[in-house]
């Protein structure tokens, strides 16, 4: 899932997050674009998304990891 393809280059944290959350699903990875001054409100949206996704019993692995678990 790439957020930030889908919405509008200044979307809000908020917005960006309630899209992550949204469309999460079990086995989804979610790429943020984090490292560009540009996208500060990604950044922004990070913890929310993180608080959110855990409430709902998600838990987070690496790529390796998930990879790893769908092959097995």
């Amino acid at each position: 899932m790439e957020p930030e393809t889908y919405l509008e280059k200044n979307a809000s944290s908020n917005k960006i997050s309630n899209y992550v959350v949204q469309n999460t699903k079990p086995g989804s990875i979610i790429l943020l674009h984090v490292m560009f001054n540009s996208r500060a409100n990604s950044i922004a949206a990070v913890p929310s998304i993180i608080q959110q996704l855990k409430e709902q019993g998600y838990r987070f692995v690496t790529v390796s990891e998930l990879v790893k678990s769908n092959s097995a």
